[in-house]
């Protein structure tokens, strides 16, 4: 499909703030898109569309488009509040971020909305870790990414229409999820363009001992993947981080000490289990496991109990002005810290989650009831009510 930009600007790679990016995989970010197969499945996926493709005649690729609905502000079971109300004054300690990104972590908020999308929509997690990657020449580590590109209007009609099988062009919810996300609407559609990996498998048991260096090595560059699952590799590589925190993060920095270790945990324990389930599975007679990963899974690493630290990697050394990039961490990412009211309405250690969400190993639940919600009306500032 033929598609002209909308507008002359020149695309920069993502995000634009300090950190790792990626480029536009085109000078202008749009191209000529032929959408020739879905990949996976877009009814169990939450992050995004996955599509083999053509671009510009050459491929094919996998292409990656990232929901709109996961990316700026959800408050669970229908609440819904002016996002800068909530963000600006700090009544409430409300995590109207989806949690799964990671913005609920944080011990004091961000300074705008559009610094949450910079830091936690799964779009810019992924952009963060190929930018990375490609610093540091380890695409290896990888399922390779090419670039980004926008999608046109058409081009996002065209995959809803060829996905939705009851699809109405008077819809006013289109199929990235706009409708419940003011700050989304007049974003075009964002997506990846990787390799099309052709390998029939998720891994194998020859693939094991490679699954875990890599991991570490990703460890060692800054990123926590925070999002090991078997469907997540093909032939033993990761091939999706729309979860990942890549240093410099909010959420590697202003996090409680205890809650940081139980995500970087994660890691390596997911890594485990999802080797035994596909083991299992595929009755695998022996699982050559390696040392590390099980003295971090059991907690005698060295390391914590949770291999390489990401806070130890130098993200300094890349960036061309560092006046800038500490003006911008000491003046412009953070807000105040969460008064003393929203501290004794929401107990620090305490995670808002919706009703049937699995919770995280270790995490306390506090599922709020119907008539438990704080009424929207409460949500505004004092000097407004």
């Amino acid at each position: 499909m033929d598609s002209a930009p909308p507008s002359s600007d020149s695309p920069q790679p993502l995000p634009q703030r300090p950190g790792p990016k990626l480029a536009p995989f085109t000078p202008t970010a749009y191209a000529d898109i032929e959408f020739i197969q879905e990949l996976g499945d877009s009814n169990v996926d939450m992050d995004s569309f996955v599509w083999k493709v053509r671009i510009d005649g050459r491929g094919p690729y996998a292409l990656k488009m990232v929901n709109s609905h996961l990316v700026v502000f959800t408050c669970w079971q229908g609440l819904w509040a002016e996002t800068d109300l909530v963000i600006n004054q700090f009544r409430f300690k409300w995590h109207i971020h989806l949690r799964r990104t990671g913005g609920g972590y944080l011990n004091c908020p961000l300074k705008t909305p559009q610094l949450y999308i910079d830091y936690f929509d799964p779009f810019n997690c992924e952009c963060r870790v190929y930018g990375r990657l490609q610093q540091e020449n380890r695409e290896d580590l990888a399922v390779r990414a090419h670039g980004y590109l926008l999608l046109a209007a058409e081009q996002e009609a065209e995959v809803a229409k060829r996905t939705i099988s009851d699809y109405s062009d008077d819809d006013d919810d289109n199929h990235f999820g706009r409708k419940f996300e003011p700050l989304a609407r007049d974003r075009p559609v964002h997506a990846i363009v990787k390799d099309l990996a052709t390998d029939g498998v998720n891994f194998g048991p020859q693939h094991v001992d490679q699954m875990y260096r890599d991991m570490e090595d990703l460890h060692g560059l800054g990123i926590l993947i925070r999002d090991i699952t078997i469907s997540n590799y093909i032939g033993g590589k990761l091939i999706d981080f729309s979860r990942a925190w890549t240093s410099p993060n909010p959420s590697l920095e202003r996090i409680d000490e205890k809650r940081l270790w139980k995500q970087r945990a994660l890691d390596p324990y997911d890594l485990q289990n999802c080797i035994a389930d596909l083991g299992i599975r595929n009755g695998w007679e022996v699982i050559d496991w390696p040392d590390e990963l099980a003295a971090c899974v059991l907690e005698e690493s060295e390391n914590d109990g949770c291999g390489t630290d990401p806070r130890r990697y130098d993200w300094r050394k890349w960036e061309a002005d560092l006046e800038a990039v500490d003006a911008f961490m000491e003046n412009d990412l953070y807000g105040p810290p969460w008064d003393e009211e929203a501290e004794e309405l929401v107990p620090e250690k305490v995670e808002l989650v919706p009703q049937g969400e699995e919770l995280l190993p270790g995490e306390e639940e506090l599922v709020l009831e119907e008539e438990e919600l704080v009424p929207e009306e409460e949500l505004v500032p004092k000097e407004e009510a």
